[in-house]
């Protein structure tokens, strides 16, 4: 059977759920389509080659077409989503594929949805979406670095339009789309490409642009169109904050990273409680970002880190089974709570560096505690992202070979710090581990929106309930019930249970008649440095392999 017979069979397949059907190139332009273009688009199917994909679709829907092809990443599914397409601006169904096997191109299908199969009229049409964070981070940063590799110097450029929450609660619904649609056309008139700009929180904005264009003149346009909208005595004002997408020296992927980090930050805070303008915050929070990147480089490299013990101790019979080693880092900065250090790491996908210098910090310690008197096992905090790395757990596996740590005295806590997306190929690493008799725990259950995905698929050794959702557990009748029902299913599975943040001894023996098996929290001992000031309540003898 030949090629064109192949494929006119594929094509006659997927009409059976489509109208329109189109392949693209890396560059997303049009090299075959199918389908009733000349109704939709104006031009029959053949013509359509060589066209820019976007140009295609409704300008209010670019940005939110473009992020979802960036989504799919050099392969991936694009989920199904609605995009107005052709001269009427036709509601359609969009959804597709990227495929590696076949130059990194993009098929998608296209199905009118006959509930919304009218045009779309100039200030009718669907509301701009305020667009995800991390996927407009990662295009904004990329097409800025493929405007520099063309000679020229792109900025981006965030707005804090105050007062535009207040407006939007006065108008109408229809009034609320046109004024954000005619502030998505402002920004995207000077965008680089004509799309890389958009709404990524409730009074943010990001504009991604060469240099030509004066961020104060865009600010005042923002007003300008922000009051032709507006009720009366209702105004607005448009602050501007720009970074140069050079990044302060950061690789091309650093910048990405680095620049999701500080978009994230800046619409959390903005200026809050900052008395210069903005643009020094943004440019403060960027400079932040670079120099933490660089602390936690030297932190990994230096290992200038210490660990403390923490007890997890049996309920039935009160003596710790084992310690959680928590991190405590000595730059004074990050002293009182490393989270804000290991959640960057996380998001500039450095954290496999930090982690295994904690993991060589920790089989050193226990090497020196092991010539004095045995302690219970020891647990260390692993970043699911960096159990997710190949190149992580080879290293980590020959860490541990070489150093001849017994697996029955070191385990591993899986963190929910950052979320995994590739579960399976986590469980499939962790097993290599547990074939050697290394324990794994899953930390933070209940905490997460992915908790129970965790559950079904990674096969652990024990389980740690959050600290709040205990607490709120042992609040009320209900909850006791929902922490019984947990720790059964738990034990269903052959893992055993923890609960973290039992404070005194009323939790202790709620969550034990709960059937939690240990539990953790300053009931049972704050952290220290010295394991041993816990040694009354070791079992009688620890044994060198249990």
């Amino acid at each position: 059977m030949t090629v064109d017979s192949n494929r006119d069979r594929f094509v006659k397949l997927a009409f059976c759920r489509a109208d329109l059907l189109f392949e693209l190139d890396g560059d997303r332009r049009v090299v075959f389509a199918a389908g009733a273009t000349e109704v939709v688009c104006g031009r029959p199917p053949e013509a359509l080659k060589g066209t820019a994909f976007d140009l295609l679709v409704a300008d209010a829907d670019r940005l939110a077409t473009n992020l979802a092809l960036t989504s799919a990443g050099p392969v991936g599914r694009i989920e199904e989503r609605c995009v107005h397409v052709g001269r009427a601006a036709l509601a359609m169904t969009m959804a597709g594929y990227r495929a590696a096997d076949f130059g990194g191109h993009f098929f998608l299908a296209l199905k009118a949805e006959p509930t919304q199969g009218v045009p779309m009229m100039s200030g009718d049409g669907p509301e701009p979406e305020i667009v995800e964070k991390g996927a407009f981070a990662e295009m904004a940063a990329q097409r800025a670095a493929e405007f520099k590799r063309g000679g020229g110097r792109a900025q981006i450029t965030l707005f804090k339009v105050e007062n535009l929450d207040g407006m939007m609660k006065q108008l109408g619904a229809s009034a609320k789309k046109r004024l954000l649609a005619a502030i998505d056309v402002v920004l995207k008139e000077r965008a680089l490409g004509g799309d890389c700009a958009g709404h990524v929180d409730g009074e943010s904005f990001c504009l991604v642009h060469d240099e030509a264009v004066d961020p104060r003149e865009v600010g005042e346009a923002i007003e300008k169109t922000a009051g032709a909208h507006a009720p009366a005595g209702v105004q607005v004002k448009a602050e501007a904050a720009t970074l140069d997408a050079d990044g302060a020296g950061l690789s091309e992927d650093q910048v990405a990273k680095a620049f999701i980090h500080t978009i994230q930050r800046f619409c959390a805070e903005g200026a809050a409680g900052v008395k210069s303008n903005l643009d020094q915050v943004l440019s403060q929070m960027m400079a932040d970002t670079v120099e933490s990147v660089a602390t936690i480089r030297q932190i990994a490299r230096n290992v200038e880190l210490d660990l403390v013990f923490m007890p997890i101790c049996d309920l039935r019979l009160g003596k710790v089974h084992h310690f959680e080693m928590l991190t405590r880092f000595r730059d004074p900065r990050f002293k009182a709570s490393p989270f804000q250090l290991i959640t960057l790491a996380e998001e500039v996908d450095i954290i496999h560096d930090l982690d295994m210098a904690i993991v060589k910090k920790a089989v050193k310690l226990l090497g020196d505690l092991s010539r004095k008197d045995p302690i219970p096992p020891v647990a260390v905090n692993l970043s699911g992202k960096s159990v997710m790395s190949p190149s992580f757990i080879d290293e980590l596996h020959n860490f541990l070979r070489n150093s001849g740590v017994n697996p029955h005295k070191l385990m591993f806590e899986i963190t929910e710090s950052a979320r995994v997306d590739r579960l399976d190929v986590v469980n499939a690493h962790m097993q290599t581990f547990r074939e050697k008799g290394f324990k794994f725990a899953l930390d933070d259950f209940g905490a997460g929106s992915a908790s129970f995905d965790y559950l079904n698929v990674l096969d652990a050794d024990y389980v740690k309930f959050d600290g709040p959702v205990v607490r709120r557990a042992c609040g009320s009748n209900k909850g006791n019930a929902m922490l019984s029902t947990m720790a059964k299913m738990c034990s269903g599975h052959r893992m055993f249970t923890v609960a973290e943040m039992v404070e005194d001894k009323k939790m202790a023996d709620q969550v034990y008649h709960c059937g939690i098996d240990y539990g953790q929290g300053w009931h049972f001992g704050k952290p220290s440095d010295d394991p041993y000031v816990f040694a009354d309540r070791f079992v009688a003898r620890v044994k060198s392999n249990t």
